[in-house]
């Protein structure tokens, strides 16, 4: 612990991010919580990101640069080594969280040591930052709970309802025990993250919302195939369901394979809306 509490390093990956990533520095500057590095890497951008970022004059923030572009999750992991912190955010160049996200966080995860991950609820927006979904995210998961009624909980939705990198908080000895973003599940990537930090320590789910995911037409995610996102989910469920620490019952699987599909249904829903209002 030092003087002003656990250093938090807020990491932000930034490709092509000139559209959004003004909004996303200023929500970053803004954080209450005063032991705070905020690490920028510029993943080999052509746009007008370099220039956005060397205008901005604040001692918090720190700025690294790939020399060529590397692929996402070789990004993000190349970003977290570049952290100082204990405690590890990050958060998508396109993303905001309210000034307080993270003095929250930090003080659940300073009070209790067994806690490997917390979250929050999330609000999904538009691209000009207009509502789509509020509040979303901790369906039956909310306050204290052990690792095994969450990933039971993530079996059954079908889904991730621990919520996006801008929700999620995780410390960064766990992240290198268990080895950081795997590559193989490009799309479900954070959700199976959180499911490994899960075998370090249990969750909590803070009742309030305080992230917000900017549903993009243009966003890599919304140019994964439905079929892809399907079938990446279903791996990691099948993950878990074959660990046998996580003892997931008959009962969760049929609910599952229920689930599944209603929840891709909601995804391909979420980003028509966004598409649509992009075309406005």
């Amino acid at each position: 612990m030092l003087e002003n509490g656990p250093l938090v390093s807020l990491l932000i990956p930034a490709y092509q991010a000139e559209r959004f990533l003004g909004a996303t520095l200023a929500c970053a500057l803004a954080q209450t919580y005063p032991n705070l590095e905020i690490v920028v890497l510029n993943n080999n951008s052509t746009d007008s990101t370099p220039a956005i970022l060397s205008a901005v004059r604040d001692p918090r923030l720190r700025v690294e640069s790939n020399s060529q572009t590397l692929q996402l999750p070789d990004n993000w992991n190349r970003l977290v080594e570049h952290a100082k912190g204990d405690l590890i955010k990050v958060l998508c160049a396109d993303d905001l969280i309210t000034p307080d996200c993270i003095a929250t966080q930090v003080a659940v995860l300073s009070g209790r040591d067994d806690v490997a991950l917390v979250s929050c609820r999330t609000d999904f927006v538009d691209e000009v930052g207009l509502p789509l979904r509020n509040d979303r995210g901790l369906s039956g998961i909310t306050g204290p709970r052990t690792a095994r009624e969450v990933i039971r909980r993530v079996v059954r939705s079908g889904g991730n309802p621990i919520g996006p990198t801008a929700a999620v908080m995780f410390r960064r000895n766990d992240f290198d025990t268990v080895g950081g973003f795997d590559g193989r599940f490009y799309f479900p990537m954070e959700l199976e993250l959180w499911t490994r930090l899960l075998t370090r320590g249990s969750f909590v789910g803070i009742d309030a919302t305080l992230a917000s995911f900017r549903v993009s037409a243009s966003s890599q995610t919304s140019g994964t195939s439905a079929h892809a996102q399907y079938t990446q989910q279903r791996a990691v469920t099948h993950g878990l369901v074959r660990d046998p620490r996580w003892r997931i019952t008959v009962g969760d699987r049929c609910i599952a394979a229920v689930n599944a599909q209603s929840m891709q249904l909601r995804r391909n829903l979420l980003y028509r809306d966004a598409r649509r209002r992009a075309r406005r």
